[in-house]
């Protein structure tokens, strides 16, 4: 199965929201379309970033990848609701390197 990572970068929490929500929040809306491998957040020189691991079902690489779009525009319109994100980005495991989907 391919496997994909939309990573977003936050930049703060908007008021009423706790930062315990971000995570949880970004792996449910994952969840829900696709097969959520591994949620992480990770601190990339002192920004935290919710990284969510997913795969999908085999296709074909371009619709894969839009596929992997379209999740991960999910996940930020879902994120942003109690998050600020300063930028999304997704990416694809290729023989062992995570590589930027273009897009």
């Amino acid at each position: 199965m391919p496997s994909y990572r939309a990573e977003l970068q936050i930049s703060d929490v908007r008021p009423g929201h706790r930062p315990g929500e971000v995570l949880p929040l970004a792996a449910a809306a994952t969840r829900r379309l696709a097969h959520l491998d591994k949620p992480d957040l990770v601190m990339v020189d002192r920004l935290p970033w919710v990284v969510v691991r997913f795969s999908i079902d085999p296709t074909g690489r371009s619709e894969e990848d839009d596929r992997a779009r379209a999740i991960a525009g999910q996940v930020e319109r879902e994120v942003a609701a109690v998050a600020e994100i300063q930028r999304t980005r997704v990416s694809r495991r290729v023989k062992g390197e995570w590589l930027i989907v273009p897009g």
